[in-house]
C-alpha cells in the first residue's frame, strides 16, 4: 500500500514521484492532497477511483474534460491514460485510489458465486473484469460513505496496509453494485434495443460530464447536444428521458448547488458567487437556491451544512 499526503505548499507532482517506485501499478496506492496547485500526466493507472472536496480537479481522459469536485466521484478502468490538474484560489483536496492488478476482477468473480460454491471451492474464483461507466457519478449512499471513510482515516494517518485493503475490498463490492444499478437505470429507458439504450445513456454521460465541468460558462443547449453528437431536438427529448429533468433545470440546479456551498463557505457575496458559478443577477441565485433546495436567503448562510440539495 502507497500512501501519500501532501501538503498545500507541495508542488511536485506525487503521481509522477510514485511513478519511479518499483511497487507502482502493483500494489494498492491511495493518493490524498490537499494544494492549490497541481499539473502532472499523462500517465497510465490501473482501475481508479477519484473525488475531489473545496474546489474542482479537472481530469483530462479520451479527449474530454472533467471536472470532479464536491457533487460527484469518477471511476477510470484499468489501463486508461489522463492527466489532472488543479488550479484554485484556495486548498482542493483530491482523493486518487487506484486498484492493484487483478484485485477488482477476484472481488467482482467472488460477488457472483454462491455460499455453497464458496464453501466447496475454497480460494478457487473465477475472475470477472469488471468494465465501470467513465462518466461523473453523483455522491450517494452506497460508494461515498466507504470513500469518505477511507479518506477520514488517511486524513487521521492510519497506514496499517491490511485495513486499507480490508477497505479497497469493500469499495469495489460497492463500486460493482453501483454499476449494477446503472446498468438496471439504463434497461428502464422506453428504447427498445439494448445497445441503442446503452448507446443513448453514454452520449447523455458525455454531455452531463460537460455540463458538470463548464456550468459557470454561459453554454446553450446547440453546444451541449454538439457534445452528446445529437441534434438540439433528439438530445432536448433524450436527455430529459434519463434525467427526468430538462437540460437547463439540470443545469440551474447544479449552479445552485455550488451557489449555496460557497455562500456556505466562504465569504464571497451573493453577488460575487452569482458570476462565479454562471448566475446572471444576485436575484437569480437566491431564487434558484430557494427552487431547489427551499431555503429563503436568511437560511442560506446558516451553520450548519446539511445537504439541503435533492
Amino acid at each position: 500500500m502507497l500512501l501519500r499526503t501532501l501538503s498545500d505548499l507541495a508542488c511536485e507532482s506525487a503521481e509522477v514521484r510514485l511513478q519511479d517506485d518499483p511497487r507502482w501499478g502493483r500494489e494498492n496506492c491511495i493518493l490524498l492532497r490537499r494544494t492549490r496547485r497541481a499539473d502532472h500526466g499523462p500517465c497510465t493507472h490501473t482501475l481508479s477511483i477519484r473525488a475531489a472536496w473545496g474546489g474542482t480537479e479537472l481530469c483530462r481522459v479520451a479527449g474530454r474534460e472533467i471536472g470532479i469536485d464536491d457533487d460527484s466521484f469518477l471511476i477510470l478502468n484499468h489501463g486508461r491514460s489522463y492527466s489532472s490538474s488543479i488550479s484554485a484560489t484556495h486548498p482542493v483536496e483530491s482523493l486518487a485510489i487506484c486498484f492493484r492488478p487483478g484485485l477488482a476482477e477476484r472481488v467482482c468473480g467472488a460477488m457472483f458465486v454462491t455460499l455453497d460454491r464458496a464453501l466447496s471451492d475454497g480460494d478457487t474464483i473465477a475472475p470477472i473484469e469488471p468494465e465501470f461507466m467513465e462518466n461523473l457519478q453523483p455522491h450517494d449512499r452506497c460508494v461515498t460513505p466507504v470513500l469518505r471513510f477511507i479518506r477520514a482515516h488517511a486524513l487521521h494517518g492510519i497506514e496499517e496496509d491490511a485495513w486499507y485493503e480490508e477497505q479497497l475490498h469493500f469499495l469495489l463490492e460497492r463500486m460493482q453494485r453501483h454499476r449494477e444499478r446503472l446498468l438496471a437505470q439504463v434497461d428502464t429507458l422506453r428504447l427498445a434495443r439494448e445497445a441503442t439504450r446503452r448507446e443513448v445513456f453514454r452520449r447523455i454521460g458525455f454531455a452531463t460530464d460537460f455540463m458538470q465541468t463548464h456550468y459557470a460558462s454561459p453554454i446553450d443547449l446547440n453546444e451541449i447536444a454538439h457534445v452528446a453528437c445529437l441534434s438540439k431536438y433528439h438530445f432536448l427529448r433524450l436527455f430529459t428521458l434519463v434525467h427526468g429533468v430538462t437540460p437547463f433545470s439540470y443545469l440551474q440546479r447544479k449552479r445552485a448547488r455550488v451557489a449555496l456551498r460557497l455562500l456556505r463557505t466562504t465569504a464571497y457575496t451573493v453577488a460575487e458567487v452569482a458570476c462565479t458559478v454562471g448566475f446572471g443577477q444576485r436575484s437569480t441565485v437566491l431564487r434558484a437556491i430557494r427552487r431547489w433546495t427551499g431555503l429563503r436567503a436568511p437560511q442560506i448562510r446558516a451553520d450548519r451544512l446539511a445537504d439541503a440539495m435533492p
